[in-house]
């Protein structure tokens, strides 16, 4: 099941999704190549140097980093194509608030990452977390926009339309949820994911009240 688009878009430009991607895609190709390996986290290393020294913001800035890391071209062009679907009604919803938020989520869901594997030496990058915040607030605020899906069982596919919150839920309980709890592909960072998800859906339910609703926006 994978998501094409939402059929719910709003018109207008998203020029700060925009920018988010053109960001993340100049680093991987531009900048990221050239990176010493010293400036990658785990959560190991993150608590040795926190640990270490309270007052460096070394580790903080090495934090911020990995959102705007990938572990390959595939990784990228998943995490800016997820952007690209969610966060223009999103973007809309928060005006100049949006940037924050989304920085927001991307520490909030590398340190609940960190929190759960407190040991693992292993480095993380991605902007998945932070973009999981943005697919929370989406489930707040249009649980009832529609995400046209590939989906295909053996040989056949087809293209449907799901209600956002059935296609966010499904993702976030048998995508992440589910093999978090089983310890499955370990490579992936299920629970950045998961934090930055409950981040964005208690922050959506938090503004709520104060977004103005268009004419298809329907709330809980």
């Amino acid at each position: 099941m994978f998501p094409l688009f939402d059929i719910n878009r709003r018109r207008h430009f998203p020029i700060q999704t925009w920018m988010i991607i053109l960001v993340n895609v100049v680093i991987f190709f531009a900048v990221q190549p050239q990176l010493s390996e010293t400036l990658y986290v785990s959560p190991a290393k993150f608590i040795a140097l926190v640990s270490a020294n309270p007052f460096d913001l070394r580790p903080w800035l090495s934090l911020f980093m990995t959102m705007w890391l990938h572990g390959s071209v595939a990784h990228l062009a998943t995490n800016m194509w997820f952007l690209y679907i969610f966060g223009d009604n999103v973007e809309d919803d928060l005006g100049f608030a949006y940037i924050p938020f989304y920085l927001a989520a991307g520490i909030v869901s590398a340190l609940v990452h960190i929190a759960v594997n407190p040991t693992s030496t292993t480095y993380f990058v991605g902007a998945s977390g932070a973009i999981s915040g943005v697919m929370g607030l989406y489930l707040v605020l249009h649980p009832r926009a529609r995400i046209a899906t590939l989906v295909w069982v053996i040989f056949y596919i087809t293209v449907i339309a799901v209600p956002a919150w059935v296609w966010l839920l499904v993702w976030f309980a048998l995508g992440n949820l589910l093999p978090a709890m089983t310890e499955t592909m370990s490579y992936v960072a299920y629970w950045a994911h998961i934090g930055g998800f409950v981040f964005g859906l208690l922050l959506g339910l938090m503004v709520r009240p104060n977004i103005n609703k268009s004419m298809y926006d329907c709330y809980w």
